[in-house]
């Protein structure tokens, strides 16, 4: 195979489709298929060796059509199938290395020996090929690391039962948490309209709207990150809504971010806790039936009605109250309360909404 200057388009449309493999999350025996079949080779290899995060090599192959197996007939490692396919056929390799020296990648595609040697070309095809790969599976890392972050955040921001949603400079929904998307689809309070936050209430919308735009013009002149408190009434009765407008700062120098302009955060405070028994009883060192005490207690029931719900005598359960103020260093139950609630227990269990 070769790439001739008249046929350079050819060559963009075939590194635009590598790319694309790469960029599109596809396992990378797509790209390297897309590079075997453009060498009409009879198998393409690419060599990771990964210095900074695991320390380890990985390999990946494109489809062979044989099993390599040793003399005993057992399957060939990883590294004894490049080494067989060395023996075997013709091969070209290019190696990139990036300026973080953080890994080595190496390309190897390999034909039949009958088909004659790679000529320069197609060895400089290659080396640029090695080093598109190596960009893509980097840029898909670190794609992958911050979708994974991103998604640890917004678990912990459910789990505190905080909605976030993104605006855009028109004050359009950019995304919306899960938490907040519970929130919304309930239109008590605050609801979705053409694409755009509304406050139920006419009144109070007009306080929203202003607080919204006031974000968005911080926030296109990069010019603070002043935040906006506002309780919005709540149709059903139930207590009001927490809202918090404040701007996104520095995002129109940020390419990734230029979209989004205003974050607002929205709290029910309807919404209870519910914390899982086991962690209070691991964080807290508590017995089995203590924990079950200090759970119900931080749901809001009396120290009567915690004894009732777990089948025990209130004193029994005064027993268990004194034991758990002893191991935790307090001395009243809105202090345990408070002690929970504000320890780590809350991030081990999904939100629920009260009944």
């Amino acid at each position: 195979m070769t790439f001739h200057a008249r046929s350079i388009v050819e060559f963009g449309h075939f590194l635009n489709r590598v790319s694309d493999s790469l960029m599109n999350g596809k396992p990378l025996r797509t790209p390297l298929e897309l590079i075997r079949e453009q060498f009409d080779a009879y198998a393409a290899v690419l060599v990771i060796e990964d210095r900074l995060r695991t320390g380890e090599t990985y390999y990946a192959f494109t489809e062979i059509n044989e099993q390599m197996t040793d003399t005993a007939g057992a399957a060939l490692t990883r590294p004894a199938q490049l080494a067989y396919l060395s023996e075997r056929c013709q091969p070209m390799s290019a190696t990139y290395v990036p300026t973080d020296d953080t890994a080595r990648y190496t390309l190897w595609v390999f034909r039949d020996r009958a088909d004659g040697k790679f000529d320069d070309d197609a060895a400089s095809v290659c080396e640029i090929l090695v080093s598109q790969l190596a960009r893509g599976v980097e840029t898909s890392w670190r794609m992958g690391a911050t979708e994974v972050e991103r998604r640890l955040y917004s678990d912990v921001m459910d789990k505190l039962y905080v909605g976030v949603v993104i605006l855009d400079h028109s004050g359009k929904i950019v995304r919306a948490s899960d938490a907040a998307t519970r929130l919304l689809e309930a239109r008590d309070g605050l609801q979705i309209q053409s694409n755009k936050l509304r406050a139920t209430s006419a009144k109070e919308d007009r306080d929203f709207q202003t607080a919204v735009k006031a974000a968005m013009q911080m926030a296109a002149d990069d010019a603070g990150t002043t935040s906006r408190g506002l309780s919005l009434t709540k149709q059903s009765g139930s207590r009001n809504l927490g809202v918090i407008v404040r701007p996104i700062r520095g995002s129109k120098d940020n390419a990734a971010a230029a979209n989004s302009a205003v974050a607002v955060y929205i709290r029910d405070p309807e919404a209870n806790p519910e914390v899982e028994g086991d962690l209070v009883r691991q964080l807290f060192d508590l017995t089995p039936a203590e924990a079950a005490v200090a759970r119900r207690l931080t749901a809001g029931l009396s120290l009567e009605d915690a004894a009732t719900s777990l089948d025990i005598s209130r004193n029994t359960a005064r027993a268990h109250l004194r034991s758990i103020f002893s191991k935790s260093g307090i001395t009243r139950q809105t202090e345990l309360v408070r002690l929970v609630l504000n320890s780590a227990v809350i991030l081990g269990h999904g939100p629920r909404q009260a009944a």
